[in-house]
């Protein structure tokens, strides 16, 4: 029940204050980030196996360093990335899906049996969602933020009704066994 009332404030949080929740996120995220990059850099410097891969771990340890770094200092830019990342992903989706429909034969589609169609409407609606995204990347993050927020209230209520049943059948007695 303690994880549902957690996720249905973060999730009001979300829907009534996204702004402040995102930078608080991306500043937790930001911390998370430098923290497991002092972590990979403290592991690199153990030479009792081998050397080689561990050097990658310095590598890796001082990029999540810097993205973590960047993500304090800059979250916004950190956010509208995100956001840019997604709308190329939807995009270059969409455009695939478009393609796969058009020259995949009847009844055919890359996960086997599929319809044509659905398959070009589905890469219509990425090709709009990605482009929007990139055209409008603010009213993206909002969106986003929305969704995330409707989503933690959903599994918040979830969870607490769950608790509330769970914790109505631990207490009710079981009925007396009749010799």
């Amino acid at each position: 029940m303690a994880v549902g009332i957690i996720a249905l404030v973060f999730g009001l949080a979300f829907l009534f204050v996204p702004g402040f929740t995102l930078v608080l996120f991306l500043y937790v995220f930001g911390l998370m980030l430098i923290l497991s990059g002092i972590a990979l850099i403290i592991y690199s410097r153990d030479r009792t196996i081998g050397s080689r891969w561990r050097t990658l771990n310095l590598v890796e340890g001082v990029v999540v360093i810097i993205f973590g770094i960047i993500a304090l200092l800059a979250p916004g830019f950190t956010a509208t990335l995100a956001i840019y990342l997604f709308g190329a992903f939807a995009i270059i989706t969409g455009i695939i899906q478009i393609a796969e429909a058009i020259a995949a034969p009847k009844g055919h589609a890359t996960f086997g049996t599929s319809n044509r169609t659905l398959l070009a409407v589905s890469g219509i609606w990425s090709l709009v969602i990605g482009i929007l995204l990139v055209v409008f990347p603010g009213a993206g993050i909002l969106a986003l933020l929305w969704l995330i927020g409707i989503f933690l209230i959903i599994v918040g209520v979830l969870n607490i009704v769950s608790g509330v049943r769970i914790r109505r059948e631990v207490k009710r007695p079981e009925p007396a066994q009749q010799p």
